[in-house]
């Protein structure tokens, strides 16, 4: 039997049961509660003493069930923000993260000016760089790849709804299936967390595909393959853009220098961290 609570009663209950599970209990169970009411937050605060029906309210407990276990909020809800825009995800695809902005940031700051430019995103995921950039430009030419065909699907689908007319999706290994096609920019958020780091048994990343997540003893085999092989994909004064850990600044200014790129630059990102460095 489901017991019959208000909006705000069933807020207080879940954010005390999630209260030491989640650093945003509060933020978590409004999330929930939202997603199950299909309604946004002004509305929980508008109408606190509305009594959700009994399917909701047991839509809602089966959410907070599944957070309980650690779950992600996003693949709760089938949706995470990036770039002011609505991405789905799915267990199949990564959770795009406030980090990887500034790689979008970093592309746009550079190459905006430039009207026409064929762009390719490496390792696309749900498509949140690629879109993000396709969205800023559409005259760009934008081609995002992935070896997953499950997050190819999600990412087609998102640039769908989001009327993205402007990128072509390729399932491919990195360079495999490009041919000999050249590109102005390339861009990737790679997997780079070494394999046995010990973050990979904490919070979200539990849940996400590990192929997306890990790259060897060190974390930096995706880059070294993707700095070796990009030279012969760029066209003349073109750039290597990539996202790597807060530890790998150093090493991925070695694999730069070492596959004969120049104008090297690296940026942090907003909490002050490594986040991106890129070669012409």
């Amino acid at each position: 039997m489901t017991i019959t609570l208000s909006i705000s009663q069933l807020l207080i209950t879940a954010t005390q049961q999630l209260h030491g599970l989640s650093p945003s209990a509060r933020i978590d169970a409004e999330s929930l509660l939202c997603h199950t009411l299909n309604c946004n937050t002004a509305h929980l605060a508008a109408w606190p003493e509305k009594i959700p029906t009994p399917e909701q309210i047991q839509q809602f407990n089966d959410l907070m069930e599944q957070r309980k276990s650690g779950t992600p909020i996003a693949y709760l809800t089938g949706t995470r923000e990036f770039w002011s825009l609505p991405l789905k995800v799915t267990p199949a695809t990564l959770i795009p993260r406030p980090e990887t902005e500034t790689l979008v940031e970093f592309v746009l700051d550079k190459f905006s000016a430039k009207k026409t430019l064929a762009l390719a995103d490496l390792g696309t995921g749900c498509g949140a760089i690629a879109i993000a950039l396709a969205n800023e430009n559409p005259e760009w030419v934008i081609t995002a790849t992935d070896i997953s065909e499950q997050a190819l699907a999600v990412a087609e689908k998102n640039a769908n709804e989001l009327n993205i007319k402007n990128i072509q999706f390729v399932k491919s290994n990195w360079f495999e299936n490009l041919g000999g096609t050249t590109y102005d920019v390339i861009v990737s958020n790679p997997p780079y967390i070494a394999s046995n780091d010990t973050h990979l048994t904490q919070g979200d990343v539990r849940f996400e595909p590990e192929q997306a997540l890990t790259s060897g003893t060190q974390g930096m085999d995706d880059i070294q393959i993707i700095t070796t092989q990009a030279r012969s994909h760029l066209r003349a004064e073109g750039w290597l853009v990539f996202e790597h850990g807060y530890d790998q600044k150093q090493s991925s200014l070695t694999c730069l220098q070492a596959a004969g790129f120049e104008k090297i630059e690296q940026k942090n990102d907003l909490s002050g961290q490594p986040r991106i460095s890129a070669g012409c």
